[in-house]
């Protein structure tokens, strides 16, 4: 039987010239080591300019509102809502470089480290966004504590699927999800969507919306559990 070393070694592994799927189930990356940088990342990373959870988002918000995007990155989301909805939009980043970058965007931005036990939302906004950013957290439970009371219409959240199926087979052949992209401590904390649902029935919040905006063909609208790549939750205090 071959053996990871044996497939690492076939002509145009690391091209994208194998299937697929057979190089995100048995894939292997190569750690980096040191601490996670998030300068680095958003270096490497550059201005996505647009995402599929943008008209998402979109579609939750009224028009005009006030928006605090929590991990707003280079402020792709906020511009994308400015551009659209004409809301007033706030943001905060740990990474210096991708504050810049949404800064030169137009976008009002400021770095903030929201783990920090210092860190708190200063002032009530219509809508609050936190978007791929609780899985980066060590404790992101006190996030969400930090939040309460401080949206007037809704708070929403994006994370990436770990019942994903790829993840699922990657663990059936052994080896563990990857849900990074430039370094191993990217993604600290892992849910399934019950999971999830369960973690914020915890946290003391109720479920008003849930959407999907990508996965494997159209199953991800059917069986979002299973084949939709992340989950976008618009959530209310009990």
């Amino acid at each position: 039987m071959a053996t990871m070393r044996d497939f690492r070694n076939l002509p145009g592994y690391y091209g994208g010239r194998l299937p697929a799927l057979f190089r995100e189930i048995f894939f292997l990356k190569p750690a980096r080591l040191g601490a996670m940088n998030y300068d680095e990342y958003w270096k490497a990373k550059g201005d996505m300019l647009f995402t599929g959870r943008c008209p998402v988002f979109a579609g939750l918000i009224a028009r005009g509102s006030s928006v605090l995007d929590i991990g707003c990155g280079e402020g792709t989301t906020l511009k994308f809502l400015e551009k659209e909805l004409a809301v007033k939009g706030s943001g905060l980043d740990i990474s210096s470089e991708a504050v810049a970058m949404a800064v030169k965007k137009g976008i009002s931005a400021s770095r903030a480290d929201v783990s920090s036990e210092d860190f708190r939302v200063r002032e009530v906004y219509d809508y609050i966004i936190i978007s791929e950013v609780l899985e980066h957290l060590p404790d992101p439970e006190a996030l969400m504590e930090k939040v309460k009371g401080k949206f007037r219409k809704g708070l929403i959240l994006s994370i990436p699927n770990t019942g994903h199926y790829i993840h699922r087979l990657r663990l059936l052949f052994g080896h563990f999800p990857v849900q990074w992209a430039y370094h191993p401590g990217e993604h600290l904390r892992f849910w399934t969507l019950a999971d999830f649902k369960g973690w914020l029935k915890e946290r003391g919040f109720e479920i008003v919306a849930m959407k999907t905006h990508s996965g494997f063909l159209l199953l991800y609208k059917v069986w979002p559990g299973l084949f939709a790549d992340s989950f976008i939750f618009m959530v209310k205090e009990k």
